[in-house]
């Protein structure tokens, strides 16, 4: 019998199974020899495999991360007029790149695949240079899927190992990596994360082998009920589940229960001619500009809506059947959409033809989709003006036409159209297509090429009223991106009810509403005095609001290290804001050293800088000047992106606010800003464009804000009433108010008083002990986790307003559980590392107060407090859990350095734990001589005169090998001057510097299979294949012991 949840059958079976239905072969490794896969025929109904009886050898050695037989065959049957040298020559090509980094081996390789290479010449027909394929991407079916289970991978330099649960290979090329976690672990999606980027070396330390993931397309990590997947540059937070399996559909998916996310992101990603066109269409390297380059493979949406707009264009039979409206919400990619449609035309050869038109309004963009159009084969062309647009539209040419909207004045546009071309096969591509600019173009262009195809792409809805590009090609909402997990939800507040100001047309008719508060007298002195737009730029007024930002800023936002944005209603505004927020922020920090109870970073407080990114214009005065120019937009807007404690190209992150009137309200993609702070009335697409800017996901962070000063999001239904009713419910159903917020953290407080309830616990702040008692069992431990992490998050996006605060006792206390229980159990998911910033400086000292520091780690077992600190706990069943679990933790440390001495406690401890059960007395006698007796190690053993560290566990290792049913005592005189002699001549060959040199540890494996070979196999003591692996193990006992 197995558990019900357990890795192996619940995860990864199931994964083979499903990859099995979809005509991949599947495999899995044998331990010890490298040679030998035995194939799955089939699965039983409770997914045990059934296998075939032969064996299959595709490699020699655990160093080998292809298989090079299959990658050969597949070059030969993709490319039949190939021989074998030819063939030879472009394996090595592919398997040794000229690149240092893993990323640009990936790089390198990932354009080998898709670009192919070429030979001297076909031999048959004569032909120079001819192309050589390594994947057919038009036949799906030519290619070998293969998948192998249990694939272990040499570490480079060790005799160390790791094993990915599971390898999918296209060809040979091993494209996906899998690691399973059982669904019972607390977080299994982030521990399978946390594995794959060991194995990819991308924790800083040697301990993986990058060489597997040079040819990497993506990973996946999966506990069934949630699979996520990400590139070889992806951090926990842009690992992404596959939602949609599109074009497949879920009743695709053979399945007795409930459809799991591991099913939809097989089905989607993994059938082959989906992962074939994931790899040829979907995947590119984007420049970042903290790594240089990030890998991108598409989100389901994009899929899904690029092979839509490719099935309209060839199935439609007008002008608008082939074309639509793709609505993907700010921040899930719509730009990586448009250039994706670019690539998924290029490789098709019916559409290959086609011109395409982009008229977008960002420079961003336009480099974007220059480049991607110029690196499939697209000719590009920018046209600057109406006249030049007009001119590059009059040729059938197959090639790009890009337009910036802002370069065609609207004069311009409002000249009669001319027909320029009747042709069917241009698709013209707009971005944000709600603009007044696009409406008078989309009339132009609708004239001049009456039978071409128009897709607008949008961030926010289509007006109920305006649907001039046709219906929705494809729709991805906020809240399902909310839901994805691709952005975050947005917490709204209004602060200053003075300031309300819903639209600008009724702004200065409203001021009998707006300050209805206020005496007659300051009515009439503030109605004589201002207009709505004089009023928000009057210094005293920004000065206010300046102040309170500050406060919002440094209690709300600045602890966890999230920046800030500042919409003004003008560029003066913006200038003033600058000079206002420097002096609050000035005071702010004056105050904050008078006050002793302070936990704000002071220092890094003082390098906070403020940033203003207005436009220019040609009579601006010279006040303006410092802060429209572009160089030092780019300067701070790097500046904004970097972490506060980042540098990069002598650009500090120092820039935490960023005060704008227009710019960067839109295509702006920061993560780090959490809050934007508005006092400009905007309203429809550009509110919704405007607010979006704080909604990316980025580590810890819980949700975005937007402080309305001027009483905008107050009347978010009317100020979004020009959309359809469905569309605005998507847009408020995850932009809710700070009560909302409020609500949501009292729902979870009140989850976790059912936990308790659920399990008999009452009275959970005082009943502390039996709090953590209830955590021994891990599922319960899971569960708590889980629930305690959604309250911390939930107080972050809360504190520090009073409701918060009364909730801030049981905060203290639950974390103090959860840490206690860190303690007891050795387990690091208890920590509160996982907090933001801003929780841990609440819990922390409360944590110290009580005993605990939760940034020093648990006592060592042999530490001479340990015991000491034990028996201050009263409780014996306590002191007996917290002992185990620190012997445990020790044995699970340090088992590789001595295995049969530390097996040998593992079983004398299960045994005792059997035996007196909850005799908690006896127990804690038993295991505390445990600990004494480890304590004194093998110097209180016989040692045959070995040293008991260095040398007595490979004497260890032997005995266990060659006599495992006898304890050392019961060993004859024969048996043990065999033991010994053996373990003289292996620890003479052993050097530690053999471990820098890979051809003397090859050496070294040689001597001691010959030492083994010599004195085992010859006396017919144990057969040669058993003696390989035990040189395997002492190979790596000796890198345990040596090389650390």
């Amino acid at each position: 019998m197995y558990n019900k949840l357990d890795e192996e059958h619940y995860v990864e079976n199931p994964f083979l199974y499903q990859l099995k239905s979809l005509g991949w072969k599947i495999y899995r490794q044998e331990k010890g020899n490298p040679e030998n896969l035995k194939e799955i025929k089939y699965f039983k109904s409770s997914f045990e495999p059934v296998y075939d009886d032969n064996i299959v050898k595709w490699r020699k050695s655990f160093r080998e991360v292809i298989l090079e037989d299959v990658l050969k065959d597949s070059i030969k049957r993709i490319n039949p007029w190939m021989e074998e040298d030819q063939i030879n020559e472009v394996v090595r090509r592919i398997t040794t790149p000229s690149a240092n980094s893993l990323l640009e081996a990936n790089m390198e390789i990932h354009n080998m695949l898709l670009e192919n290479t070429s030979v001297s010449e076909n031999r048959i027909t004569g032909e120079n240079s001819p192309t050589v394929r390594f994947i057919d991407f038009k036949n799906p079916e030519n290619n070998s899927f293969i998948a192998i289970s249990q694939f272990k991978v040499n570490i480079p330099g060790t005799e160390k190992h790791i094993i990915p649960d599971i390898v999918l290979f296209v060809n040979g090329l091993p494209l996906v990596v899998v690691e399973c976690k059982s669904p019972a672990t607390s977080d299994p999606i982030s521990e399978a994360i946390t594995q794959i980027m060991r194995y990819s070396n991308r924790r800083g330390a040697k301990e993986g082998n990058e060489k597997l993931f040079w040819f990497n397309l993506f990973t996946v990590a999966t506990s069934n009920q949630i699979a996520k997947y990400g590139t070889i540059t992806s951090e926990y937070e842009h690992f992404v589940e596959w939602k949609d399996p599109y074009p497949y559909t879920l009743s695709n998916i053979n399945t007795k229960g409930n459809i799991t996310s591991q099913q939809v992101l097989i089905q989607g990603m993994l059938s082959k001619s989906n992962l074939l066109d994931l790899l040829h269409t979907f995947t590119i390297f984007k420049e970042d500009p903290k790594s240089g380059f990030i890998k991108v493979v598409a989100r389901y949406q994009q899929f899904r809506a690029v092979k839509k707009i490719i099935k309209e264009l060839k199935e439609g039979k007008t002008p608008e059947e082939r074309g639509g409206i793709v609505w993907h919400t700010q921040g899930s990619g719509k730009s990586l959409t448009m250039m994706f449609t670019v690539r998924a035309m290029y490789h098709d050869p019916e559409l290959a033809k086609f011109k395409i038109v982009f008229i977008i309004d960002r420079k961003d963009l336009e480099k974007q989709l220059y480049e991607t159009s110029r690196s499939v084969g697209f000719t590009v062309h920018s046209a600057n003006s109406i006249k030049e647009l007009q001119d590059l539209l009059r040729t059938d040419t197959p090639d790009l036409v890009m337009g910036m909207i802002h370069k065609f004045q609207e004069r311009d546009l409002k000249k009669p159209p001319l027909k320029l071309n009747d042709s069917p096969n241009i698709l013209i591509m707009i971005d944000e297509a709600h603009r007044t600019q696009y409406k008078l173009l989309g009339a132009n262009l609708k004239n001049a090429l009456p039978n071409a195809v128009k897709i607008a792409f949008t961030g926010t809805p289509i007006e109920k009223t305006e649907m001039t590009f046709g219906e929705y090609v494809d729709k991805y909402s906020i809240r399902q991106s909310v839901e994805d997990g691709v952005t975050v939800e947005i917490v709204y507040e209004g602060r200053i009810h003075s300031a309300e100001l819903s639209d600008e047309e009724s702004a200065n008719a409203r001021f009998e509403d707006v300050f209805s508060m206020l005496d007659a007298n300051e009515k009439t002195r503030i109605m004589g005095r201002y207009t709505w737009r004089a009023y928000l730029e009057d210094e005293n007024v920004i000065m206010d609001k300046a102040k309170d930002m500050i406060e919002h800023y440094i209690t709300h936002i600045f602890p966890n290290g999230f920046k800030a944005q500042v919409v003004t209603v003008s560029r003066l505004a913006a200038i003033r804001y600058k000079k206002a927020l420097e002096e609050a922020l000035k005071q702010k920090i004056e105050a904050l050293k008078r006050d002793k109870e302070n936990k704000i970073d002071i220092e890094k407080l003082k390098r906070l800088k403020v940033g203003v990114v207005i436009s220019g214009a040609p009579n601006d005065p010279p006040e303006y000047q410092p802060y429209t120019d572009t160089a030092e937009h780019e300067r701070i807007i790097k500046s904004f992106k970097l972490p506060f404690d980042k540098r990069e190209n002598s650009i500090s992150g120092d820039v935490g606010i960023l005060v704008v009137q227009s710019m960067l309200l839109t295509g702006f993609d920061a993560p780090i800003e959490q809050v934007m702070y508005l006092d400009s009335v905007i309203k429809e697409h550009n509110l919704l464009q405007a607010i979006a800017r704080v909604n990316r996901a980025y580590k810890n962070k819980s949700c975005g804000f937007v402080v309305d000063y001027v009483g905008v999001l107050k009347h978010l239904k009317e100020a979004l009433s020009i959309y359809a009713d469905e569309d605005i419910e998507e847009i408020t159903g995850v932009v809710k108010n700070k009560a909302k917020s409020i609500d949501d953290l009292k729902f979870i407080h009140g989850i976790i008083n059912k936990f308790f309830n659920k399990y008999g616990i009452k009275n959970w702040r005082t009943d502390i002990d039996v709090c953590i008692d209830l955590l021994v069992d891990e599922e319960i431990r899971n569960e708590f986790i889980n629930l305690i992490r959604k309250f911390n998050r939930a107080m972050d996006a809360v504190l520090p307003d009073p409701e918060a605060l009364k909730f801030v006792k049981d905060l203290k206390i639950l974390n103090f559980i959860k840490e206690s229980a860190r303690n007891r159990y050795r387990d690091d998911k208890l920590s509160i590392k996982d907090a933001s910033k801003k929780i841990r400086e609440i819990v922390e000292d409360y944590l110290i107060s009580k005993g605990i520091n939760p940034k020093i780690p648990p006592t060592p077992l042999f530490n001479d407090e340990f015991i000491g600190k034990l028996k201050k706990t009263k409780s014996m069943k306590a002191r007996v859990e917290e002992l185990k679990y620190a012997i445990l933790e020790h044995i699970e440390e340090h088992h590789e350095e001595d295995p049969e001495f530390y097996e040998r406690f593992s079983d004398r401890l299960n045994k005792i734990l059997e035996e007196y059960k909850e005799n908690w007395d006896i127990l804690y006698e038993e295991l505390e001589n445990i600990r004494e007796v480890m304590k004194k190690g093998r110097e209180a053993e016989e040692t045959f005169g070995f040293d008991p560290k260095k040398e007595m566990p490979f004497f260890g290792l032997l005995k266990r090998e060659l006599y495992p049913n006898k304890s050392t005592d019961s060993l004859s005189s024969e048996e043990i001057d065999i033991l010994v002699n053996l373990t003289k001549d292996i620890v003479d060959v052993i050097q530690r510097e053999f471990w820098n040199n890979y051809t003397q540890q090859k050496n070294l494996k040689a001597y001691i299979l010959e030492i083994l070979l010599l004195k085992l196999e010859n006396k017919k003591i144990l057969p040669g294949k058993i003696i390989n692996e035990i040189a395997q193990r002492l190979m790596e006992l000796a890198y345990h012991i040596y090389d650390k």
